[in-house]
């Protein structure tokens, strides 16, 4: 699990864009069970008047592959001198690209109606190794797919063959770190046993091959 935490320092007499996150946080590819916590700071007062107040922390925009909740929570009675975290969890979805930067934006209100805004960047790594999933479904009748994750780029060769031998179907593309999807459409091929195989091959030279049977339904 990964747990962020940033600190937000309220003053009501701040500036209204508090200071953004210099690098983005490193989060695992394909990764569940995330918390970020935003520490929430009352600045200290010299002034005897100042009082508690209270701070609601939203969610006002994040990448499409990350599944944050709650989408807001409220922070009641902050004396000033004292601290508070808001605390969100999150997920990274299989779908999210891989070393290109996001960001989760919060608003933070207080009571009064002063607003600021706190930016965390955030950065998905890519996978950790070559990894192939089996075709599904299996057996087809319409089409079927091939989920692979590869952790660099890569040259990815994927063909089907019949039990001859013979190339049925084949599809090669430059390809990068991520999770992928190989497509079998079953139109045009007749039932029967048939053999995958999936061949990437990285920049560095590096091979990784994988195959297995896939069965078109009558």
């Amino acid at each position: 699990m990964t747990r962020l935490i940033v600190l937000v320092l309220i003053a009501l007499c701040a500036f209204p864009t508090l200071a953004q996150e210099a690098e983005p946080h490193a989060l695992p590819f394909a990764s569940t069970g995330h918390a970020l916590e935003l520490e929430v700071a009352h600045a200290d007062y010299d002034d005897e008047r100042a009082e508690a107040a209270a701070f609601t922390v939203t969610l006002t925009d994040a990448p499409a592959w990350l599944a944050v909740t709650p989408a807001a929570l409220t922070l009641d009675a902050l004396a000033p001198g004292t601290d508070a975290l808001a605390r969100f969890a999150f997920d990274v979805a299989d779908t999210a690209p891989v070393a290109e930067p996001g960001a989760m934006t919060f608003e933070i209100a207080s009571d009064d109606g002063q607003t600021w805004t706190k930016t965390v960047r955030v950065e998905v790594a890519a996978p950790e190794a070559f990894a192939v999933a089996g075709a599904y479904p299996n057996p087809f009748a319409h089409a079927a797919e091939v989920v692979y994750d590869l952790p660099a780029g890569a040259t990815v060769t994927f063909a089907v063959y019949d039990l001859l031998g013979r190339v049925v179907h084949e599809v090669r593309t430059e390809q990068a770190a991520g999770r992928h999807t190989a497509a079998v459409d079953g139109a045009g091929l007749a039932s029967g046993v048939y053999v995958w195989r999936l061949v990437a091959v990285g920049a560095d030279g590096q091979r990784h091959t994988e195959a297995g049977r896939l069965t078109r339904a009558r």
